[in-house]
């Protein structure tokens, strides 16, 4: 292979990476059996990362409890183990990635639980009561009016809501089961991450709970 061949293919290759980025989200679920961990993918198309892949791009998860306690996350092929446990409330994990050529910093925000009404990220959707179904979202504390939510359930239905001029938005649960709503949002401020400059913060949040099962 040419050096001109080996330069073409690592540039595609980061070129790839960057797409899966964008298109990537990463959220919290927990088991039957009380285990916590972070995933990174695409939840409508089954894409769960693994170490071998885009996993590694989640270098820095910091995971805490509802009391802002700091949890242990150690690393699986295909997930980010939390050591939540006796954690009592919502579990939350954020990262920042910064790709190599990039110039917007991925600000990646999961949450899990409905039972805190406060915001604790940077972008956040807040109930408005524990375990309700109406939101109030937040960037910077600050309600963020025409965004787009999607809703994915374990059953496969998935629908996009917009928030409305107050930042609030409700969605629906027709099936029991997992769910995880995900917001983006780019909010055009430069900084300085790891001595590296960036033009844009890319926000992206996620929210996982358990959808019960209807009355009657």
């Amino acid at each position: 292979m040419t050096h001109r061949s080996i330069l073409l293919t690592t540039l595609l290759a980061l070129a790839s990476l960057a797409t899966s980025a964008r298109a990537h989200f990463v959220w919290l679920e927990r088991d039957a059996s009380g285990a916590t961990a972070a995933f990174f993918g695409e939840w409508a198309n089954g894409i769960r990362e693994t170490e071998e892949g885009y996993l590694k791009l989640i270098a820095a998860p910091k995971a805490f409890t509802a009391d802002g306690n700091q949890l242990a996350v150690t690393r699986a092929n295909d997930r980010l183990p939390i050591a939540a446990e006796s954690a009592a409330g919502d579990v939350r994990l954020a990262n920042l990635y910064l790709s190599e050529k990039g110039k917007s910093l991925t600000h990646y925000q999961a949450k899990l639980g409905r039972t805190e009404t406060a915001a604790k990220f940077a972008l956040e959707l807040v109930p408005t009561a524990t375990d309700s179904n109406h939101f109030t979202l937040l960037l910077n504390g600050a309600p963020l009016p025409k965004a787009d939510v999607t809703l994915f359930t374990s059953s496969g239905w998935n629908r996009t809501f917009k928030t409305d001029a107050a930042g609030k938005v409700s969605i629906e649960t027709p099936w029991p089961g997992q769910a995880v709503l995900e917001v983006a949002h780019v909010e055009k401020t430069p900084g300085e991450h790891e001595g590296r400059a960036y033009e844009t913060i890319r926000h992206v949040f996620t929210l996982t709970f358990i959808a019960p099962a209807k009355a009657g």
